[in-house]
């Protein structure tokens, strides 16, 4: 009886320990658990905030990348327009560049021409620069020719034929000079003597006429010819005295 009370007090006290156990377990399962639950929340709840943090971030970014897009959109376009007009603008610059080389060559053709112009001008110029001298001195010289033959004319030009030579002279002797003349004019004959009958005389033949003229001077004095063109023209001074010797200065100018 006793032994089947202490199978019982230890059935009982086996079981006991048994339901602490069981209770321990339960009770550490339900504690587990419930950190495990509270532990998933709070992961769950961190996890949703970041989520939703990580798609505000991805919306923000797809709108950069859409507001970067339009402008990469807009620079390509803009790029394309300002390769159009630097197109336009390379066409014109080679146009211009054309139409400058034209406008130069143009330029240089009217230089030469230009040029030659001048070239003929100054050849010209210079050609009658030289025609105009060699008229200036024809003129000058045909006025000069003029001038000659209006004084020959007039008679201004005179040439001396003799100058005061001295002759001395035995009575009834003279002395004789041959000279010529190309235009018509006179002679003057200037004597100063030791005797009153001393004479002049000149003697030629011109255009069929025949001269031969006397005058006596005397002392001193002067005796005018007129004077025919003619290559010999004979001027003679004398002695008139009978007896006795003269001396004479004899001084002859043609005029003409």
């Amino acid at each position: 009886m006793a032994e089947k009370k202490l199978v019982n007090r230890s059935s009982v006290i086996v079981l006991g320990l048994l339901c602490i156990i069981l209770f321990a377990a339960t009770v550490g399962t339900a504690i587990y658990y419930s950190n495990m639950n509270d532990t998933y929340t709070a992961s769950h709840t961190h996890a949703d905030s970041e989520y939703a943090s990580l798609i505000a971030q991805l919306l923000t970014a797809n709108e950069n990348i859409s507001r970067l897009n339009n402008q990469l959109s807009a620079l390509q376009n803009d790029l394309a327009n300002k390769s159009t007009q630097s197109t336009d603008l390379q066409t014109q610059v080679n146009t211009l560049s054309s139409q400058l080389k034209y406008e130069n060559s143009t330029i240089r053709t009217i230089e030469d021409y230009y040029n030659s112009l001048i070239y003929v001008l100054n050849t010209q110029v210079h050609d009658t620069a030289i025609e105009l001298t060699t008229a200036n001195t024809q003129i000058t010289s045909l006025q000069n020719q003029i001038n000659a033959l209006n004084d020959i004319g007039n008679l201004s030009i005179s040439t001396i034929w003799i100058n005061n030579q001295t002759i001395n002279q035995p009575a009834g002797s003279y002395t004789t000079f041959s000279k010529s003349a190309s235009y018509a004019g006179y002679v003057s004959i200037q004597i100063s003597s030791t005797t009153s009958s001393t004479y002049a005389n000149v003697t030629y033949s011109s255009h069929g006429v025949n001269y031969n003229s006397q005058t006596n001077v005397g002392i001193s004095g002067i005796a005018y010819f007129p004077i025919l063109p003619s290559p010999n023209i004979i001027i003679a001074v004398g002695n008139g005295l009978i007896n006795g010797n003269a001396t004479e200065n004899v001084t002859v100018t043609y005029y003409y």
